[in-house]
């Protein structure tokens, strides 16, 4: 018996150890779970703004803007500008 309470000190440290260990690797597997999760995220916003930006300049392309403006009555000038001197 007296050899169990002159060690108790030091099995009271190592189980102090070993919970501190059990601690960190939860914590360290939660952030990594985490990680993962904000990396999925990411990788969902950039398709979309890809997804975003690619039908954004297709529906502005020339061909695209004139069919959405021919039924208002706007029509694609064929014709050179006209150049104006305001010197004469």
């Amino acid at each position: 018996m007296k050899n169990v309470s002159k060690h108790v000190g030091f099995i009271f440290l190592l189980a102090i150890l070993a919970l501190l260990y059990i601690a960190n690797a939860h914590n360290g597997e939660r952030k990594l779970r985490r990680i993962a999760k904000l990396k999925k995220e990411v990788h969902n916003a950039k398709s979309d703004y890809q997804e975003v930006k690619s039908g954004n300049t297709y529906s502005t392309t020339e061909s695209q803007l004139k069919k959405k403006l021919e039924p208002g009555g706007l029509k694609v000038n064929i014709e050179s500008p006209i150049m104006i001197d305001s010197e004469k």
